[in-house]
């Protein structure tokens, strides 16, 4: 381009210096002058025409050269990421043979219910089923999501790369043959590199659509029998009390072989757990931590108990710290079942075999061995039981076992009525739960016998459930109870003003809350048992699940609940740690953990400040919308609200500059006293009077503090002495200053040290100077120092002067004789 336009400049200097002579030529005709003028304006003309398309078109070519090498860089790019992708992407077999897994475990899903139904629909198979269809229901939407997704990234990949390769830049050919000749061949080298890729793109997206079929047929016959379980569920509740077999000693129905009817049942019951248990991996390991949190206080009541008890034996009444580990885990085995939604019965089962284990190595030794041998024959029973509540399909061994359970129910719980020992129970309610036990093995030796076998084995189940869940329930509270007031005795006191976790507040018994959420909680793993339960408890669910709006915001029941429970919790966590912060047996001044009390109000706000973001999180509350509530509460703050944001703003200065920490003495406005607390608008001084100063923050930092325990926690104390004249002031000095460092409260450096401040006609004036570590016996050190100075002089005889004053009385007679 250059050279061209060099040639184009230099031929207009020339016309330009042409036209210049033509025109110094006046003396030629105007006729003539006009002709050639005419001439050389068309000339120019066409010239330019001509130069303008040439540069043009140069133009053109420059920039459609610049195009195409973007675009070849960008085909390039796109085939690069197609092939990684099509190496790292979805795994297309894998995913083939995930759905072919999910169709196997439908096929032996519907075993005895869509299939092989030689015998009537158990209620138990009909739950298992449902179970089973939903983790397959789950699994296959999962691998649907992918094919969606996978199917998508490839149709971008091919779409980037025909719309790259339909550039209208890319069909200009350079005039220049050796351009064009390098060109034709970038085109065939890319051409080489985007035909393989192309075709792979295609056999992929053949292959995803195909799988996307198999995986929408598969979606759509998960949901068609999920609907028909629901049917036969719904049937089954409203023929609850139907027989669906004949007389137990009338049986002619003919059942499938008892050892196929078991292979099955593992088979169902393991995929189920499976499936469960991998759904719920976060859950668990929150379980594993809270086990962890519940050893660790139980251990901690454990330590501080022994140190409190002079290393005596551990008492028979304080069972929850004599097994630490086993009553965690019993705790936690019966309080963590409510975290799982909807559990199977197989891994519910797994919680109450580790509490029921649990329980009897707690009970051992602690309840007589009658109550023993009762609880672990009702123990006994449910396991039983619970093996026959994992047989899915009916058979005629089954019943006969089931009968046999019933009559060993009855009969356990007439020896245990017989007996009559209930003034030995620990806990008396147990009784209850044992009768209602006898009356549910009665009625389900009934229905068994003449026919009704789902509603038998429901009620079968539920007698030894029942039984099991209520003691282990019971139990559980009466550990929580002990824990509760251990912690009373051993943590509450702290006073009762500080903004800390205090047992003295929470009581020495467990709150009423937890005895109404564990009835609950039994009513539900008890209902479970029988088929009307679930269609009782969907309008409560609906009731708590379903969304409401308020103009265009959403929610439900459930997320309000769960809104205030993070937060609610999060505050109480902040004020469990400030709590156990604060404790002189988990930290001391000695261990190096002074300076963490100043700390506390920071990690306090941190804690709850990161439950408010969870809580509006957990029920979708968008960010712009606290936005709003913020600004609003600007304008309140800046209106009305200024002194409580100097007071929490202050609190924060407080904790990061920490002029004071916790157990600090000082002095403010002319209080002395100890801080006990740094609250978030206000501190809490208590004075060596035994009052309680609550001192805003603000007013606190604006006031002069002294901090008596900052600076080494060392203060200077002195003592004022008059002694009379004639005493041997070296040996007074000497003998203090012995006196003084003899005693082991006083701090050799800095040295105690002894002046003469001043001298009178009355007497001889001195000063004591002493340093001691800041605690809470000064005045007693000083008091100690005054007594053994007072010693040391009546012993030495060294006298204190007293005032005095010297009265002459002159009288008349006196002055006749001395003249």
């Amino acid at each position: 381009m250059q050279p061209q336009l060099s040639r184009i400049i230099n031929l207009l200097l020339l016309l330009v210096g042409m036209f210049s002579l033509s025109y110094g030529q006046v003396n030629q005709s105007n006729q003539k002058d006009t002709a050639n003028a005419k001439s050389f304006v068309d000339k120019m003309q066409d010239f330019a025409k001509s130069s303008a398309m040439s540069s043009a078109a140069d133009f053109e070519a420059d920039r459609a050269e610049q195009v195409q090498e973007a675009t070849l860089v960008e085909i390039k790019k796109n085939i690069q990421k197609a092939k990684l992708y099509l190496r790292t992407g979805l795994d297309t077999l894998a995913a083939k043979k995930e759905l072919s897994l999910i169709a196997k475990h439908a096929s032996l899903a519907g075993d005895g219910v869509f299939a092989n139904r030689e015998t009537p629909r158990t209620y138990r198979n009909l739950v298992s089923t449902q179970k089973l269809l939903n983790a397959l229901l789950e699994r296959c939407n999962l691998q649907k999501t992918k094919l969606d997704n996978h199917k998508k990234r490839l149709s971008q990949f091919k779409y980037q790369i025909d719309s790259l390769s339909k550039t209208k830049e890319l069909f200009s050919f350079s005039k220049d043959s050796v351009k064009l000749s390098k060109y034709i061949q970038a085109l065939v080298v890319l051409a080489q590199e985007v035909a393989p890729i192309d075709s792979m793109i295609d056999r992929s997206i053949v292959q995803t659509q195909s799988l996307q079929n198999q995986a929408n047929l598969q979606t759509y016959s998960l949901e068609s029998h999920l609907d028909e379980v629901t049917h036969f569920q719904q049937q089954m509740a409203d023929q609850l009390f139907h027989p669906e077999l004949s007389y137990i000693w009338q049986s002619s129905e003919v059942f499938r072989p008892f050892g196929q009817i078991i292979n099955y049942s593992v088979q169902k019951g393991q995929l189920i757990l499976r499936f469960f248990s991998i759904s719920n991996v976060g859950i668990l390991a929150c379980v594993l931590l809270l086990l962890l949190v519940c050893y660790s206080f139980i251990l901690s009541l454990k330590n501080a108990y022994r140190k409190e008890a002079n290393g005596q034996a551990i008492g028979k009444d304080h069972l929850i710290i004599r097994h630490p580990l086993l009553s965690a885990i019993f705790i936690i085995a019966n309080l963590a079942q409510f975290l799982f939604n909807s559990p199977p019965f197989i891994f519910s089962l797994f919680f109450w075999l580790v509490a029921g284990l649990a329980l009897t190595l707690l009970m051992r030794g602690y309840i007589t061995k009658f109550w023993m041998y009762a609880w672990l024959g009702m123990l006994s029973l449910f396991i039983l039981s619970a093996i026959d509540n994992l047989i899915l399909q009916a058979s005629g061994i089954e019943r006969w076992y089931m009968l046999f359970l019933s009559s060993a129910g009855l009969v356990l719980g007439y020896l245990i009525f017989k007996k009559g020992k209930r003034d030995e129970l620990r806990e008396r309610l147990i009784v209850y739960a044992i009768g209602l036990m006898v009356a549910l093995e009665f009625f389900a030796l009934l229905f068994n016998l003449i026919g009704s076998y789902n509603l038998a084995k429901a009620l079968l189940v539920a007698g030894y459930v029942n039984v099991i869940i209520a003691i282990m329930f019971l139990w559980t509270v009466r550990l929580i109870n002990q824990g509760l007031q251990l912690a009373f005795n051993l943590y509450a006191r702290q006073d009762k003003s500080l903004f800390f976790m205090n047992f003295d507040r929470v009581g020495q018994k467990a709150p009423m809350l937890l005895y109404v959420l564990l009835v609950i909680g039994w009513l539900i793993l008890f209902g479970r048992n029988f088929p009307a339960y679930a269609f009782i408890v969907e309008p409560v669910r609906n009731f708590f699940f379903d969304q409401r709006a308020i103009g265009s915001y959403t929610f439900s029941i459930s997320n309000l609940i769960l809104f205030f429970f993070v937060v609610s919790a999060s505050v109480v966590i902040s004020k469990v740690v400030s709590f156990f912060a604060v404790d002189k047996r988990t930290f001391s001044k000695q261990d190096g953990k002074k300076g963490i009390g100043s700390w506390i109000l920071l990690i306090r706000i941190t804690i709850i400040l990161l439950g408010l973001f969870l809580a509006f999180a957990a029920v979708g509350i968008p960010i712009d919308k606290i936005a709003i509530v913020l600004g609003a509460l600007g304008v309140g703050i800046g209106f009305g609200l200024q002194s409580l944001v100097n007071n929490l703003v202050s609190g924060l200065v407080i904790a990061f500059e920490k002029p004071l920490n916790l157990e600090d003495e000082v002095e403010v406005a002319g209080k002395s006293g100890t801080v006990k607390s740094i609250g978030f608008r206000s501190s809490i001084i208590t004075t060596f009077d035994g009052a309680e100063i609550v001192m805003p923050n603000g007013d606190l930092l604006n006031s002069h503090l002294i901090n008596w325990s900052s600076g080494g926690s060392k203060r200077r104390a002195s003592v004022i002495i008059h002694i009379a004249h004639g005493a041997n002031l070296q040996k007074v000095q000497q003998d203090i200053l012995a006196l003084l460092l003899a005693d082991e409260r006083i701090m050799k450096h800095p040295e105690p040290t002894v002046f003469f401040k001043d001298i009178s006609p009355e007497a001889l004036q001195m000063q004591v100077f002493y340093w001691s570590r800041q605690t809470k016996q000064l005045a007693e050190i000083k008091s100690d120092v005054i007594v053994a100075i007072n010693q040391l002089f009546l012993k030495n005889d060294i006298q204190i002067p007293y005032p005095k004053q010297e009265v002459f009385v002159h009288t008349a007679n006196h002055e006749k004789n001395k003249t």
